[in-house]
Order: C-alpha cells, then sequence, then structure tokens
C-alpha cells in the first residue's frame, strides 16, 4: 500500500501553533448486526455502519447552535468534495431536525461526528454533528476545509487514521506528552480516559481500519508534533483528501449504471491504481463493477484489503526468518 511518510519537519508543542488544538472524537452507539459484509470486517469501519451505495443522505442545521448562513454555506461547499469520489449525495433540508445528519456549532463542544449510519440511531433532534471551529468570517480557510471534510469522513465510514492497527510500524507515541497535552488544551479539558480513545489506543487488526498501511497523509489523520511520537516526525495537518482517501471512497461507493462523477478521472481504474489492487483480486473488483453489484464490489475489496493487511503485517517476520536460515 502507501510508503507516504510524514514530513520530516521539526515542530513540537511547545510552539503551540492554534490548529493542533482541533481534535475531534469519533462516536459510535451502536453495534454491528452480523451477516455478510460485517463477518468480513469492512476496511473504512464495520460494514454494518456504512450507508447502501446511492443513497441520498439529508443534512440539517439543528439547535442549540444551527449556525449563522456563512457557517452553512461553508458546510454546503466543502462536503461536495466527497460527492466527487463517494456515490453519495447529501441534501440540506430547511427543517434540519428531520435531517439524517444533524449538524451544530457549538464552539466549545470541539469537532465530532457519529461513523455513518449509527447517526441513524441518535434521537431527534440532537446532533450527530458538530463543528467548533468553523466561523462566520467571509471565505473557507484550510482548517475549516479539513475540519469539514474529516468529520463528514467520519460520517460516511472512516475512522482516525492516526489508531489504524499498523500505526506502529512507523510511529511509537510518547503517551505521557500526549495526555499532558490533550489535558492542558482541550475545552473541556480531555482526561486520560478520552486521550486514549481518541488518540492512543489502535483498532483491533481483526475488526476495523481505514487502510491496510496507515496513511500520514489522510484526512483523517490527527496532526502531530514531533515530541508526540519516539520518531521526531511531525506531521503538520492533512486538509484535502489524499489519493487513497479518494480511491477507498470510490471503491467502497462506486458510481455505477450510469452514474458519474462531476470529475471525470474519478473512475474504476484510477481506483483501483491508486489503492494499488493488482492481479485476481483486480480481476474481481473489475468484474462486480461491471456487473453493476456494489455490494459484490464492496466485499471484494474489503477481502483484498485485509488479505494485503495480513501479508503487510507478515513480512517483517518473514525477513527475519530468511536472514535467519541464511546465517
Amino acid at each position: 500500500m502507501s510508503s507516504e511518510t510524514a514530513p520530516q519537519q521539526i515542530l513540537s508543542t511547545d510552539e503551540n501553533p492554534e490548529w493542533y488544538s482541533y481534535c475531534c472524537s469519533e462516536l459510535s452507539k451502536v453495534n454491528p448486526t452480523g451477516g455478510r459484509l460485517d463477518g468480513m470486517r469492512a476496511i473504512l469501519t464495520r460494514a454494518a455502519w456504512m450507508w447502501d451505495n446511492g443513497r441520498t443522505i439529508t443534512v440539517g442545521f439543528v439547535n442549540p447552535v444551527p449556525g449563522t448562513p456563512v457557517q452553512q454555506a461553508k458546510v454546503r461547499e466543502v462536503v461536495k468534495e466527497w460527492e466527487k469520489h463517494a456515490n453519495l449525495k447529501f441534501r440540506f433540508i430547511p427543517n434540519g431536525n428531520d435531517a439524517e445528519i444533524r449538524i451544530s456549532f457549538q464552539t466549545n463542544n470541539g469537532s465530532w461526528s457519529y461513523i455513518g449510519n449509527t447517526a441513524l440511531q441518535i434521537a431527534k433532534p440532537n446532533p450527530t454533528m458538530n463543528y467548533g471551529w468553523v466561523y462566520s468570517t467571509a471565505g473557507i480557510t484550510e482548517n475549516e476545509r479539513g475540519v469539514i471534510l474529516h468529520e463528514f469522513g467520519h460520517a460516511i465510514g472512516y475512522l482516525h487514521e492516526h489508531q489504524s492497527p499498523r500505526r506502529g510500524e512507523k510511529l511509537t507515541l510518547n503517551e505521557p506528552v500526549i495526555i499532558e497535552y490533550y489535558k492542558r488544551t482541550q475545552n473541556p479539558p480531555w482526561d486520560e480516559a478520552k486521550t486514549r480513545a481518541n488518540v492512543i489506543n489502535v483498532y483491533s487488526r481483526a475488526e476495523v481500519s481505514n487502510f491496510s498501511a496507515t496513511d500520514f497523509t489522510s484526512i483523517m489523520m490527527y496532526f502531530m508534533p514531533a515530541n508526540f511520537n519516539l520518531q521526531g516526525i511531525a506531521i503538520p495537518p492533512n486538509n484535502r483528501l489524499s489519493a487513497l482517501d479518494k480511491a477507498y471512497a470510490f471503491l467502497n461507493y462506486p458510481f455505477l449504471s450510469g452514474a458519474t462523477s462531476v470529475d471525470p478521472n474519478v473512475n474504476i481504474v484510477n481506483s483501483l491504481n491508486a489503492a494499488g489492487v493488482t492481479g485476481p483480486s483486480r480481476t474481481s473488483i473489475a468484474a462486480e463493477f461491471a456487473e453493476g453489484d456494489w455490494r459484490g464490489l464492496r466485499a471484494e475489496f474489503t477481502r483484498w484489503t485485509l488479505n494485503q493487511r495480513a501479508a503487510l503485517a507478515s513480512a517483517p517476520a518473514e525477513a527475519e526468518a530468511e536472514a535467519a536460515a541464511e546465517a
């Protein structure tokens, strides 16, 4: 999969750029119900949390802070980027209380979203998404673009990439520094349990992960000062969709049966190339696409991702065994 690494910049929490305080919580209240796809452990999240392909999802703005027309317009504009790559439509409706995704703009409540269609289990008219850092000033800043894309990434099923089970191959977190930092910077302060849940803990290898290898450039990857990890790698905020964000969005929500993206470069071939799918898996996925079977395509792509992840995980052990045998 991706061989991309974080930029080797010298940044630390001592400099404390404002964007290091922008951290979101991913929320979910629903356990999967089982079934063919769920049993295979989908690559974005458990398959039961993903929306049906081609679905129109209603979106609205609700109390306690439904936002100004400027704030609302920013969200409406930025989510179009996800619609280019995933065969989903976000339809904004006047009565936000009736919407499936309900957005509020509470400045003292951080930014967060429920994962995928678990939003449907949240009682109306309670918010299912909040933006603490989208403002009424003119123009969309890069940080605002990033947080909107990130939260809607959660809304379509993406998880935090910094919690990938393969993170340890590239990063070893400095846990005491991270725990102290989020306690000091978040409003309200995060305790150790919340910091571990949203930053430190990794997802189970057997259950969930966005990609088969950690993508430092993903919109779902947290920014990270150099002193957050023992390697001294600094990861500035990602405010645009990465190549893998785009490819995985298409391959889980493909444009089928005459449906096309507004971007002509968004297609099955480019998505498979970006994801690095080759061999029999590529043939199987392409066949499901040709047949217009999005469930089959999602299942085949899930199988490839899980196999790829397993192969990458076993590679270091195999290399050690070969070295021992040669010795």
